[in-house]
């Protein structure tokens, strides 16, 4: 079983030490497998996870089964924190992990009840709401007016943020679901990358070695995210 010598919860650590430590007090560590479903579209939202290593992907996906990435959240903050306010304790996406890690697991209720209290804790998940929203908002503009080659350069960033290594577990059918494209475009785009020396690939891996070239092959999609999430919720 994880614990929390597994990582940190970056929103949990933007909490008083004494909330921060309370709250920890009534949660569980647990392991997260790749391709786990945390939550299932408009299913209920039984445990929140706040996670220590990993990333999951909230997804939208379409009567045909097509889908597409439109949130990531790893250690920067927390799955489920849609039912803090009001009566509909169901997921407004489906959430899969789309990088194994761990988290620490609440009950959904136990975090509205926190939650409830003008403390702490209901400033940041507001706070953090409100950044969740603009990544989701930055994700369909994103989608719908650039290019592949810049989206993935915007995924890839994203996750490698989440991540403790430049070395990314991801297949090239698991990368095409995130940016709802297929798998042949995956393939030639990571071509490309890998001819400039950004990335290599190995068996179901991707590797980051120029984290800057990314940086200027990507749109202004990833910096405007990550700008609006710290000036939300600042560095712990």
């Amino acid at each position: 079983m994880t614990s929390l010598a597994d990582g940190q919860n970056l929103l949990l650590a933007r909490l008083p030490a004494a909330e921060g430590d309370r709250l920890i007090s009534r949660m569980r560590p647990v392991l997260l497998e790749f391709k786990q479903v945390l939550h299932k579209f408009r299913g209920p939202v039984d445990y929140v996870y706040f996670p220590l290593r990993g990333a999951a992907s909230a997804v939208t996906t379409m009567e045909d089964g097509n889908a597409i990435e439109v949130a990531t959240i790893g250690n920067e903050g927390v799955v489920g924190h849609s039912i803090m306010d009001g009566d509909d304790d169901t997921s407004p996406n489906d959430i899969i992990m789309q990088i194994p890690g761990a988290a620490l697991r609440m009950d959904a209720g136990v975090l509205k009840q926190e939650a409830g209290k003008d403390g702490p804790l209901r400033q940041l998940l507001l706070r953090y709401n409100k950044a969740f929203v603009i990544q989701i908002s930055q994700s369909v503009a994103c989608n719908g007016l650039h290019s592949i080659p810049q989206r993935m350069c915007r995924w890839l960033l994203i996750t490698l943020d989440r991540m403790e290594s430049n070395e990314m577990p991801l297949t090239h059918e698991f990368l095409g679901v995130m940016l709802g494209t297929r798998r042949a475009s995956v393939t030639e785009v990571l071509g490309l990358l890998k001819e400039k020396g950004l990335v290599s690939t190995g068996r179901g891996t991707i590797t980051v070695l120029d984290r800057a070239g990314l940086e200027k092959l990507s749109c202004e999609c990833y910096g405007r995210v990550k700008d609006e999430f710290d000036r939300l919720l600042g560095r712990p």
